[in-house]
């Protein structure tokens, strides 16, 4: 069986190669996934629905700038990017996952709400599109 921290690296890696499928496979069927300061949202079911819901973006990378295990618990200092219209929207994110027999059973991530909705707002614009054509 793998270490917890080795498949939280697995899991960025799908994310970063934009793998639905293996994103999913790293997932407990008895998933715990709150986005604070989102409400969380339990049952692989519902991530997936989720997840697919707010698969709107064109590329991905998250950077992994300080991971630390302990036990199952591992926890991760990111900056997740995503392309979305042709636009960057870029997210410090503290992650906090629990493993238990070789899935994620529980997943947090810590962010800012409002730069990301901001940056959100941004990227549902069409492209090319500027505060100034108001």
């Amino acid at each position: 069986m793998s270490e917890p921290r080795d498949i939280v690296t697995g899991f960025i890696d799908a994310w970063n190669r934009m793998d639905f499928e293996a994103i999913i496979g790293c997932l407990d069927a008895d998933i715990y996934y709150h986005n604070i300061p989102l409400p969380p949202i339990s049952g692989r079911e519902a991530v997936v629905s989720y997840l697919r819901e707010a698969w709107t973006f064109s590329a991905c990378e998250w950077t992994l700038r300080s991971i630390a295990a302990s036990g199952e618990s591992v926890l991760t200092e990111r900056v997740d990017a995503f392309t979305i219209n042709g636009r960057a929207v870029v997210l410090p994110v503290m992650g906090v996952f629990e493993i238990s027999k070789g899935r994620i059973t529980q997943w947090r991530d810590y962010f800012d709400l409002a730069s990301y909705q901001a940056q959100l707002e941004l990227a549902a614009r069409e492209p090319g599109y500027s505060d100034e054509d108001r």
